[in-house]
């Protein structure tokens, strides 16, 4: 018998062998009777058995070939044992080949990436060593948290803000005035008005007001002011380099023994866009006139009535068509019109560079003006 058991275990282990290498295939009962079948016969034949005294009347051949009733019963129950527990082992051992599957190819769903951060300190003072360290090094990279950022943004912005505007908040306002040279000794210089960032053109033209061409200048702080000339006409482009530096400026005219001085005030309000300098008398260019010459000194209320001001006490008088404006100041009649007077004479004259004509004349009801080389007639109404 310990030969039957020393068999089925190796069976049982060759089996298990098979289960873990292929577990689709599994062997049924009839197969594991057949191996018990077979390990008992080759038992029986190996062992030899003890020949029992034949009964009276009974044939000693059966008798002694026979074998014992109890020893058969006991090999049955040994072989269900036997199976039983063969069973048992086919079973785990499919269990078996079946968690070895699962764990040689496991499910992409069930893997788990291991933490970030699997650092653990040993005790609190580890852990309080490290959190000084990690604020100690935010501290370095960046000592400044967002909001502060943010406020010192917009501090840089109003900065450059107030280091680039100008000293008010509204831009200049612009204006283009004609102003008379007086070149007589004590007289004032005119006053140029400038501002930072703007240019202002200083147009020179004789009594006339043909162009006075340009011979030369000169700045007194050329680190103050820019100023551009094509060296051959009578303009000048001036700019402003700072806003409270202030200057002058002298310019010699052609065939002028006077030059003629200009105060400059940059940071102003209001911007002198263009200036028409009138330099008393009759320049290279200067055309001829009709009638008398300018009386001197010139005329103030002349030169607004060119800038397109209102005589000072004067009334405007109403006229058929817009060729011309009139005023009357007392017993004088003054004149604006972009054409050239034919009739009456004129008493005084001014004209700018852009071809407006200013006259002082006795009253009249009716003037002839040149337009276009065509004489018209204006009716003046309102004299009496």
């Amino acid at each position: 018998m310990r030969k039957l058991f020393v068999a089925l275990s190796l069976l049982l282990m060759c089996l298990g062998i098979r289960a873990e290498e292929s577990s689709a295939d599994l062997l049924g009962l009839s197969t594991a009777r057949s191996f018990v079948s077979d390990a008992q016969k080759q038992t029986q034949i190996s062992t030899p058995q003890k020949s029992n005294p034949a009964a009276p009347g009974q044939d000693p051949t059966v008798s002694a070939n026979a074998p014992a009733p109890t020893s058969t019963t006991q090999s049955d129950n040994e072989q269900d044992q036997s199976l039983e527990e063969f069973m048992n082992g086919q079973a785990q051992n499919s269990s078996t080949a079946t968690s070895n599957n699962t764990a040689a190819n496991p499910a992409p769903t069930t893997t788990t990436m291991p933490p970030a951060n699997s650092w653990v300190p040993a005790d609190d003072n580890e852990a309080l060593a490290n959190a000084g360290a990690f604020r100690s090094i935010t501290q370095d990279a960046f000592p400044l948290n967002p909001e502060q950022i943010n406020t010192l943004r917009n501090m840089l912005d109003q900065t450059q803000r107030a280091q680039a505007a100008a000293p008010y908040k509204a831009p200049p306002a612009p204006t283009s005035t004609s102003l008379n040279i007086d070149l007589a000794p004590g007289a004032v210089p005119p006053v140029v008005r400038l501002s930072k960032g703007f240019v202002s053109s200083l147009v020179f033209i004789d009594s006339t007001g043909a162009p006075w061409p340009i011979d030369s200048f000169d700045l007194g702080d050329p680190t103050a002011f820019n100023i551009s000339w094509d060296k051959k006409g009578n303009t000048l482009m001036v700019q402003a380099r700072q806003d409270y530096s202030y200057g002058n400026l002298a310019v010699n005219l052609k065939n002028l023994n006077t030059p003629v001085m200009l105060t400059l005030v940059p940071g102003q309000r209001v911007v002198d866009y263009r200036v028409d300098m009138r330099v008393p008398g009759q320049g290279p260019q200067a055309t001829v006139a009709i009638g008398d010459d300018l009386p001197a000194p010139a005329d103030n209320q002349l030169l607004n009535v060119l800038n397109g001001i209102a005589p000072m006490n004067g009334r405007r008088l109403k006229t058929e068509n817009d060729f011309a404006q009139v005023w009357m100041v007392g017993n004088e009649l003054y004149l604006r019109s972009d054409y050239v007077l034919l009739s009456p004479a004129w008493v005084a004259k001014m004209s700018s560079a852009d071809g407006m004509n200013a006259y002082k004349l006795q009253p009249s009801p009716l003037v002839l003006l040149m337009r276009h080389g065509q004489i018209v007639s204006v009716k003046i109404e309102g004299l009496s």
